[in-house]
């Protein structure tokens, strides 16, 4: 009377993770190894809502164009993410000659201005949250809002220098925004 109705699974289902290895993906689930094959690390910009992928596709951007930025942030370390800090919340008797954090505040709302005078006004906004995904609930901490805010300052800088050539002084802008991503990655060794 009933037929036998035939499950298939998914072919993206088949092809990814354990089941792409041959592994029973409910077994591998339990595995103590968080990177393994079996169950591999996904980048936070992979779990992006779609509506703002389109939002930022809109106004000329790829999610692939900011990749770079977000990897670093993906792969910060806790000591870059004290360091970090230390640079963002220096003290009065020790502050830093070369970069400060509130400059960086401002440049950063004089590129937001450029960028709405040349009607990108929703960039900004949008690569904030999408970094925001980054690190969900009770993940936050006041050193993840830090490495936040200094790898939104690099990205809102990749589209700063799309428009230098219309506004040449976005490049200066662009490499005081970037300067702590950069010490992030390259300013210390772990």
């Amino acid at each position: 009377m009933f037929e036998e109705l035939e499950l298939d699974a998914d072919p993206a289902v088949k092809g990814w993770g354990a089941a792409a290895l041959g592994a029973d993906p409910l077994l591998a689930s339990f595995t103590s190894k968080p990177y393994s094959p079996v169950r591999p690390h996904v980048p936070f910009y992979r779990f992006i809502h779609y509506p703002d992928l389109l939002d930022l596709r809109k106004a000329g951007y790829e999610i692939e164009r900011f990749v770079p930025v977000f990897d670093q942030l993906d792969d910060a370390r806790y000591s870059q993410a004290v360091r970090v800090h230390q640079l963002l919340h220096h003290h009065e008797d020790a502050p830093n000659p070369i970069w400060n954090p509130r400059r960086a505040r401002e440049i950063e709302f004089d590129v937001r201005a450029a960028l709405h005078r040349f009607g990108l006004s929703d960039v900004p906004s949008l690569l904030r949250r999408m970094l925001g995904r980054a690190f969900p609930d009770e993940s936050i901490s006041h050193l993840s809002i830090d490495l936040m805010n200094v790898f939104f300052w690099a990205a809102l800088a990749q589209v700063a220098r799309d428009f230098a050539w219309r506004m040449p002084r976005l490049n200066g802008y662009a490499e005081y925004l970037e300067y702590p991503s950069k010490f992030c990655v390259n300013g210390f060794s772990d």
